[in-house]
């Protein structure tokens, strides 16, 4: 029985197949099994899985039609017999180190997930290969350890990959099939299954920029998803019963609602799909009983209604003179605003 598995979803990566599954083949830790699942990619990928299948047989392959990563990550780990489970993208590579000092930490520290940093750029420089002194850290999964790992822009909920996962935590929420973020909306629930985390503060994953991933091109329907993971986001933080925390992804939420909404009408051109995406907000931060400050309502607002918004911003502040001075104070700044223009 294999120590880990390591899944690869294949999609459109012909170019970086080899450097990523040689990567994988080459690292020192080697009892491991290996999917490589071809997502119906129509360039020569399923070829190439054939081939490594082919010459060593810690390799097999899944042929299937187009369903995405989410649906190829399934169902890796359907078949999959490791103890524990390593994320890999087909266009990305692993320093040959990085599975043996992920497991090492973890079982050192008894976390039931380890992760590394992250070193993205177009090729891997020199420095990615150095060896690895395998250094960890074991933090807790509380709210306090996530907020300061928020902080630091450290955060280890966003995506699968640059870690080691004990594959019964991974088994107890799998990704959604059919949606784009699904490692967003999963990890998060993985991190309070784990109990702990151990962190190797060393980068061993070498992601490859791709200006034309879902995450980073032009604003399209896919992006939308975003909103769904922040929700599941927000929702497990909820449960778990951390509210800054929440506070911290509400903040996030606002934005990518604004986004989302004034990328439906300025980019996609379609109206109604931006009303649909308010409405869908409202309902949302409605039946979770969250309430966004009033920088964030003017966020959203102004994304949402941009003609309106010339009439909301006298009205609001005419309403927060009246709370704080009354109609006199009132009055003497309507004065004021008339004696300026009349100057002008």
């Amino acid at each position: 029985m294999p120590k880990v598995s390591v899944i690869v979803p294949v999609y459109r990566a012909e170019a970086y197949l080899n450097d990523c599954v040689d990567s994988i083949l080459s690292q020192t830790f080697s009892d491991l099994e290996v999917f490589l699942v071809d997502d119906g990619s129509p360039d020569g990928c399923g070829a190439l899985c054939d081939a490594y299948a082919a010459r060593d047989c810690r390799v097999s392959v899944i042929h299937q039609e187009n369903q995405g990563q989410a649906a190829a990550r399934n169902h890796a780990l359907a078949k999959a017999r490791g103890e524990w489970v390593c994320f890999v993208d087909s266009d990305d590579l692993i320093h040959p180190q990085m599975v043996e000092r992920l497991l090492s930490a973890a079982e050192g520290s008894g976390a039931g997930i380890s992760m590394c940093r992250m070193l993205e750029a177009q090729t891997p420089p020199e420095v990615f290969f150095r060896e690895c002194d395998g250094a960890w850290q074991s933090l807790p999964m509380d709210e306090e350890t996530l907020l300061s790992l928020y902080d630091r822009d450290e955060y280890p909920g966003w995506v699968a990959c640059a870690k080691l996962i004990r594959r019964e935590i991974v088994m107890t929420h799998l990704f959604r099939e059919g949606r784009v973020y699904e490692d967003n909306e999963a990890v998060c629930h993985w991190l309070l299954q784990a109990g702990y985390l151990a962190r190797i503060d060393q980068s061993l994953y070498f992601y490859r920029g791709n200006p034309n991933s879902t995450t980073k091109s032009a604003f399209s329907r896919k992006r939308l998803d975003y909103l769904w993971a922040l929700e599941g986001i927000l929702n497990c933080y909820g449960a778990a019963g951390y509210p800054r925390l929440r506070e911290r992804f509400l903040q996030r939420y606002a934005e990518a609602a604004a986004s989302a909404i004034r990328g439906a009408r300025e980019i996609l051109k379609e109206p109604g799909l931006a009303r649909q995406t308010e409405r869908n907000v409202w309902r949302f931060l409605c039946r979770e009983k969250l309430r966004l400050n009033a920088a964030q309502l003017d966020q959203l607002l102004d994304a949402a209604h941009p003609k309106l918004i010339r009439f909301y911003w006298p009205v609001a502040g005419a309403v927060r003179t009246l709370r704080q001075t009354g109609f006199g104070g009132l009055w003497r700044k309507i004065r004021r605003w008339f004696g300026k223009g009349a100057e002008t």
